[in-house]
């Protein structure tokens, strides 16, 4: 039986037809755009151009600058929202060239793919054309929002557009985190979108200064205009939107005369165009030196349990809850770090003795802000000396499990409340065996019901996973479950972690729990007991803030229930380069504490390895493969492509000695 070759030629012709759409709109727009010329005196337009006074052409190139910085910013934020790892002043730069280049000679996201390999070496061409795809996808729809928007104000419109204005402002970040772009955040779409004002709004001010003096238009007029035309040029396909471009501006504006229209015109191209591209392609003829290699990598398999066997506290036990580990090469070093929105927080003590300067390397690798989160008075003073911000945020109740007794004077309201839950029939026992998991989640969810749901971040939360690793104090009245305490484990200290009762429990169990583990870490041998941190608002909050903060439920019983066991009170801080990224990490972490995300999508902390993995062990001789889609078969997929026509290391040879 024969198969028809129809639909296969059809397809084949579908394809040719695709790929000669740019160059029959490029062929139609310049016929366009020549008969609309015939009208216009061109003898006009060469003086026009030489009788424009220097600074305008400065002001001209100022713009251009401002306008492929704000592009540059384009595949910054892309890059955080992909987790590449690249520095920002590296994809800045490769930005900056690929949109120079590709805004001449068309084909945006080819263009842009390839000059974006040439620029950064690290990465492979499966990366650079996604991140190229997205930036054209992203710009198109925030252009065609800005687009729709300079049309409503040229209708004169104003109301309307400032309605639809807001409601974009308020929508952009409560959309869905969007495929391939695992560490969108709520802010992306909303920079995108900022982004793409000012480098529109740029460019057409590029227009507006090449005017010939004596021309008066508004230069909002001229940007508005501006954005409808460069929407037209790029839907038309046109390498540089040539034809439609200038058909929309001189339709768009009559109040300007045609032939100053036209230099001015004319001039942008030079400007905006073709100094840029020139510059771009010159700095693409020497080669880009790969991006070296972080200095800190995220741990995981065999690495990450060697990490938690040597743990220097045992809160490190979050790590086994969505936290991530961050280890030295040499694995000698190595912090607890967790995402908070934009800021990646360092938590606790770090294992050994790890450089700040290489934690603010990584985190601004990453575009995040950096922290360092209940760090104790050492870690502090480092910081401190190093020129970060520190600031006193909170209270550990420490106990010495070896040496406290419950005969302590501090301990006297603890012993009326330990009778009181004894008469109640209250039984209290270290979990030895499996987990009582139904029961202990029965009273969970009534806790939470009652104490308007968990905390986050760094406070104890329901994983049935992460209570199997941990010491667990169950509380029995009768043979019902009534609450239970969860306790970290490592590095000799334990660390509480969850206290979860039920509505109807007596007073005295919570405590009576507690008892009972640091009963239980003496005989383990525990040197440290922590009874976790008490919030400390610093002096400079203002009066109603505190106020607030205080009063919510909670608070004051806490205090005064950890007091009760007379235990030693450490203080921890916070920390950051600067102040206002102190402040900013505060905020996002109280966020991140008292509105959590659920577990499976916390923001997680890109691999900065991402698109460096070896082929070949070999140091010498290893190829970094390239995902590529194969379309063939059944169904589409990815593969890793290798080999020498993908290698692009320097080998030795007779004539690359």
């Amino acid at each position: 039986m024969t198969v028809s070759p129809g639909p296969r030629v059809s397809a084949r012709l579908g394809r040719l037809a695709l790929r000669l759409l740019p160059i029959v709109a490029l062929g139609l727009g310049a016929l366009l755009l020549a008969r609309r010329l015939d009208t216009v005196d061109l003898s006009a337009v060469w003086p026009a151009l030489a009788a424009l006074p220097p600074a305008q052409w400065i002001g001209a190139l100022l713009c251009t600058g401002l306008s492929l910085w704000a592009l540059g910013q384009y595949d910054v934020v892309l890059h955080r929202a992909m987790g590449t790892g690249v520095a920002p002043a590296r994809a800045r730069a490769a930005g900056m060239r690929a949109m120079a280049i590709a805004q001449t000679v068309g084909f945006g996201s080819l263009t842009g793919a390839m000059v974006r390999w040439r620029s950064l070496p690290e990465c492979d061409l499966w990366l650079v054309t996604r991140l190229s795809v997205w930036v054209s996808v992203s710009f198109m729809a925030a252009l065609a929002a800005l687009s729709g928007l300079a049309l409503l104000l040229l209708e004169g419109r104003t109301a309307l557009a400032a309605v639809l204005a807001l409601a974009l402002i308020a929508l952009a970040p409560r959309l869905p985190r969007l495929p391939g772009l695992p560490q969108m955040r709520a802010g992306t779409l909303p920079r995108l979108i900022g982004w793409t004002a000012i480098d529109t709004c740029a460019a057409g001010a590029v227009i507006w200064l090449l005017l010939p003096q004596g021309v008066e238009v508004p230069v909002s007029a001229v940007v508005f205009a501006y954005l409808v035309a460069l929407g037209a040029g790029l839907v038309s396909q046109s390498p540089g939107g040539v034809g439609a471009f200038e058909l929309c501006l001189l339709a768009l504006l009559p109040q300007v005369p045609e032939a100053d229209l036209v230099a001015a015109m004319l001039g942008y191209r030079l400007v905006y165009h073709a100094i840029p591209a020139l510059l771009a392609l010159l700095a693409l003829i020497r080669p880009v030196a790969p991006a070296g290699r972080p200095e800190l990598l995220l741990a995981n398999g065999a690495a990450r349990h060697r990490a938690l066997a040597r743990a220097p506290q045992a809160e490190w036990g979050l790590a086994r809850q969505g936290a991530s580990i961050l280890m030295s090469r040499d694995l000698d070093n190595g912090w607890l770090v967790r995402r908070a929105g934009g800021t990646l927080a360092a938590i606790g003590q770090p294992l050994g003795r790890p450089e700040l300067g290489t934690l603010r390397a990584h985190a601004r690798r990453l575009g995040l802000n950096v922290a360092l989160y209940k760090c104790g008075p050492r870690l502090a003073a480092r910081a401190r000396r190093d020129g970060w911000a520190v600031e006193r945020i909170a209270t550990e109740a420490v106990i010495a499990p070896s040496t406290w007794s419950l005969g302590r004077p501090a301990c006297r309201s603890l012993r009326r409340k330990l009778k009181s839950a004894a008469k109640s029939g209250v039984r209290t026992e270290i979990a030895t065996g499996p987990l009582p998991l139904s029961e202990m989640e029965r009273v969970h969810e009534c806790w939470a019901a009652r104490c308007c749901g968990e905390r986050g971040f760094s406070m104890g939360r329901f994983c049935p996973e992460l209570l199997r690793q941990q010491a667990v104090i169950l509380a029995w009245q009768g043979d019902r479950l009534i609450g239970f305490a969860s306790f970290h484990r490592g590095g000799g200290e334990w660390t509480l972690d969850l206290m979860r009762q039920s509505r109807d429990a007596p007073d005295g169990m919570m405590m009576a729990a507690i008892v009972t583990a640091i009963d239980s870490a003496r005989a383990a041998g525990a040197v440290r007991l922590s009874l976790a941190a008490l919030p400390e608002i610093p002096g400079w909050v203002p009066g109603f803030a505190r106020n607030w903060i205080a009063a919510r439920p909670g608070g004051a019983g806490l205090e005064q229930f950890k007091r009760a066991f007379g235990p030693e009170l450490e203080p921890l801080y916070a920390a950051a380069p600067r102040r206002a990224s102190l402040a900013r990490a505060v905020l996002e972490i109280a966020r991140a504490v008292h509105a959590p995300a659920p577990l499976d999508a916390e923001p997680q902390i890109a691999d900065i390895e991402l698109g460096r993995r070896p082929v070949q062990k070999d140091r010498d001789t290893a190829r970094w493969p390239i995902r590529l889609p194969v379309l063939r078969g059944p169904s589409p997929r990815l593969t890793d492509q290798t080999g020498p026509a993908h290698d692009r290391r320097a080998f030795p040879t007779s004539r690359n000695p």
